[in-house]
């Protein structure tokens, strides 16, 4: 049994164990609809409404991003299933830190990479980004192809060959995930520029990226889901709690925070002449700079990817030129790990009682009360009180979470008018608005509304997440005959 053991090569070890990490990764996913990401959901949407033929409104709703690419086969073989969609995140985010991995064995440091990339998997912020089906997956494997697909090139360079439109596709993919994912791009333009095959390939790669990089935020529409210069500690602060669903950062989150930021900052500055020797590097700290503008959770997964893959190294190197024993080479080390795994472990084991007790996000709770409350789900279809001619539409801040919710018509939220009278003449086809009415865009919306009168709206539900508003048809009815 030894031997059988000793000869069983490296990859089947690893395979074995990313496949444990994916089956107690999948324990610790949220089996329902919600609490996924907004444009994931219209992804989803838009690949089960060409895979079924039906007619949806979420074509209405704009270009999605090149997410979609990824899940088309998941939604085509398995359509309706958000828990296949999230496997599908598990399954892409192992072969991402596999070619992460293979990479930094390249540049020799094997013990470092192993390290990182076991602590990166078992991270609380990670499996939260697998199950909201965030773009920060997407995000590591277009990183890690594109530093492969750079190399494959230079090693044997063909002027128009595949390796050179996969780099500008995986360009225009990692620029409509995220602002970070300009990084891939920026840091490929300067490697060309400071180290090019020839000149006339550096204008074929220049004209190639730029041209890659406005076509796509063209498509896409720039990033409308993405949330500018929010404070970079309140997204560091996700590391172990994994969301931010509080208006308030906690005094804890406050502490995570700032040490995360010192953390990261410190190994920007230790590894800088390393960090920018590298192509993946130099994505990454590109891509850190460019997340100081947006501080959300995917700048935070990031700055964690840099601190364990370019800061592990630093912890190990302090040790290993002694002459003393194992433990006293690689005792710090040690003890950092063995605190990391535990306190990610424990942050993991209080998302599993989460879930066990279903508890949701403010934002996701809100959607479900609407779900109740328009009754799509506690109606019987052969009910005679449920019209098909009349079907139940939405107006909603995250139209694609509450069309997926609710199995109804969702639109986004109708735009900022003159008066109260302007925004009811909007409203005749809409039966629900639900919104946030504490962020900034909406408060013009909910100013308006809470000047209408209770014949005209009535308030459904206010919650931590926002407000559920039902729009009256009589009192629109009436309005309009007695303005004929």
């Amino acid at each position: 049994m030894n031997n059988l053991l000793s000869r069983m090569p490296k990859k089947c070890w690893a395979y074995l164990g990313l496949s444990i990490w994916a089956a107690l990764c999948f324990m610790l996913l949220h089996k329902s609809t919600y609490g996924i990401d907004e444009a994931a959901a219209r992804s989803l949407l838009l690949i089960w409404s060409v895979a079924d033929a039906v007619v949806s409104p979420v074509v209405t709703l704009g270009m999605p991003d090149f997410r979609t690419i990824f899940l088309i086969p998941i939604g085509l073989l398995w359509t309706g299933s958000v828990i296949a969609a999230k496997v599908g995140t598990i399954l892409i985010l192992s072969i991402a830190i596999w070619t992460i991995h293979a990479w930094r064995i390249r540049s020799g440091d094997e013990e470092g990479a192993l390290i990182a990339s076991g602590l990166l998997l078992m991270a609380p912020l990670t499996i939260n980004q697998i199950d909201t089906i965030s773009v920060a997956a997407y995000l590591f494997i277009t990183f890690g192809f594109g530093v492969w697909a750079d190399q494959i090139y230079r090693e044997s360079p063909k002027a128009f060959g595949g390796m050179y439109f996969l780099q500008l596709f995986l360009s225009m993919v990692s620029v409509s995930f995220h602002p970070l994912g300009i990084a891939y791009p920026l840091a490929l333009l300067w490697t060309w520029y400071q180290n090019p095959l020839d000149k006339k390939q550096q204008k074929y790669y220049f004209a190639g990226i730029i041209f890659s990089v406005l076509l796509s935020m063209a498509l896409t529409s720039g990033w409308e889901h993405v949330e500018f210069f929010n404070n970079p500690i309140r997204g560091l602060s996700t590391l172990f709690s994994g969301a931010v669903n509080d208006h308030e950062i906690s005094a804890f989150r406050w502490i995570t925070g700032i040490t995360m930021m010192g953390l990261l900052l410190f190994v920007v500055w230790k590894q800088a002449r390393t960090l920018w020797a590298d192509l993946l590097g130099k994505t990454f700290v590109l891509a850190v700079l460019i997340g100081f503008f947006v501080g959300d959770e995917i700048f935070a997964v990031i700055a964690l990817a840099t601190c364990l893959y370019w800061g592990v190294p630093l912890l190990l190197s302090k040790t290993s030129d002694s002459e003393n024993g194992f433990f006293k080479q690689h005792g710090p080390a040690l003890a950092v790990i063995f605190i990391l795994f535990t306190v990610f472990m424990v942050f993991d084991k209080t998302r599993y009682q989460t879930l066990i007790s279903a508890g949701l996000s403010p934002r996701d709770s809100l959607i479900k009360n609407l779900a109740e409350t328009s009754g799509i789900f506690l109606t019987d279809a052969s009910d005679e009180s449920l019209n098909p001619k009349q079907p139940i539409r939405v107006a909603s801040q995250w139209p694609g979470l509450t069309m997926l919710a609710c199995r109804c018509d969702a639109l986004p939220l109708p735009p900022e008018a003159k008066d109260g009278e302007a925004l009811l003449a909007m409203l005749k086809s809409i039966n629900y608005l639900i919104f946030d009415p504490r962020d900034p865009e909406n408060r013009s919306l909910a100013r308006q509304l809470s000047a209408m009168g209770a014949k005209r709206i009535e308030t459904i539900a206010l919650e931590d997440g926002g407000v559920i508003v039902q729009v009256k048809k009589l009192a629109i009815a009436t309005d309009s005959e007695s303005k004929k």
